[in-house]
């Protein structure tokens, strides 16, 4: 069976289409909507209450279904009503303080469809002020420069090869891209501060008469360098070994695998001699019986 009902509250083909959709979202119903007349004729397949019909307009807006012949004042239509006023007013006023010589303009009833203007006016068909469409801020996205199919809108990893995605060109830069920069600096300051002793006390051990010694043996000064290297392999670098791993268990392997495993391998070492140097020839010994770490 099909029925034909008038539609009140529709101003644009947007709202047609929502109409269109909340009705043939009904079991059993087929429904073609259209906003000149305003209208929808409905094919059931078992007879539908207008009430459900009602029901399912009210949750997709502001609008009624109505039987043949009645009549309902379209207040959408009305340019005298009160909500189009405050709306004309308050658009009115936010043009005067908006920079007249920027954005699109269009008319609040979509006379001529999707249609927009450069200058603020009138509209040419119903002679309603012309409304500013809101600017949409740019995106800024970032991708990976191995994988440039990786395209993110904020800034991390990439999840192919773990490194760090770079901002696309042409856009600008974000508080992430700030964010990420001090926080990479701060781990870097951190590992230079705790790295920079390790550095100096392996050294001096080819110093003759290294005057550290007088202070503490050998084996003592390899669990300060030990405490040392803590922050920095669990903190500041820990990233990489993060990195390393993904690209393992991805099996996309890049310089991070690299990284990884060396920097690893050679952390492991260095506790394996500090904690038990008793496993290892006398050729990997230093003269006071400790294993170069």
């Amino acid at each position: 069976m099909k029925h034909t009902y008038q539609i009140s509250g529709m101003s644009c083909k947007g709202c047609s289409k929502k109409v269109a959709f909340a009705l043939n979202g009904i079991e059993g119903i087929s429904a073609e909507v259209t906003l000149m007349p305003p209208e929808a004729i409905v094919t059931m397949e078992k007879h539908v209450p207008i009430e459900t019909l009602q029901q399912a307009l009210s949750a997709a807006g502001d609008y009624k279904i109505l039987m043949p012949g009645d009549h309902q004042i379209d207040k959408t239509h009305d340019h005298n009503a009160a909500s189009i006023k405050v709306d004309l007013a308050a658009a009115d006023q936010k043009g005067k303080t908006a920079n007249l010589g920027s954005g699109k303009y269009y008319c609040p009833m979509h006379c001529q469809g999707e249609k927009t203007y450069d200058k603020p006016g009138d509209c040419p068909v119903c002679g309603m002020d012309l409304v500013q469409q809101p600017v949409l801020k740019q995106t800024t996205q970032y991708s990976c420069p191995m994988h440039p199919e990786i395209i993110r809108d904020q800034p991390g990893a990439c999840p192919i090869c773990g490194m760090d995605l770079v901002q696309i060109a042409g856009n600008e830069s974000s508080p992430e891209d700030d964010q990420t920069y001090d926080r990479l600096l701060r781990k870097f300051k951190i590992a230079a501060l705790f790295t920079v002793p390790i550095f100096l006390i392996s050294m001096t051990e080819m110093i003759p008469g290294n005057p550290i010694f007088k202070l503490m043996e050998l084996k003592y000064w390899n669990w300060v360098q030990f405490a040392l290297s803590i922050p920095v392999v669990f903190y500041a670098t820990w990233m990489f070994f993060e990195r390393a791993w993904r690209s393992v268990v991805t099996w996309n392997l890049n310089m991070f695998t690299l990284i990884g495993i060396g920097a690893g391998v050679a952390w492991l070492f260095s506790l394996l001699a500090l904690l038990s140097p008793g496993i290892f020839p006398d050729q990997f010994k230093t003269h006071s019986g400790t294993v170069y770490v």
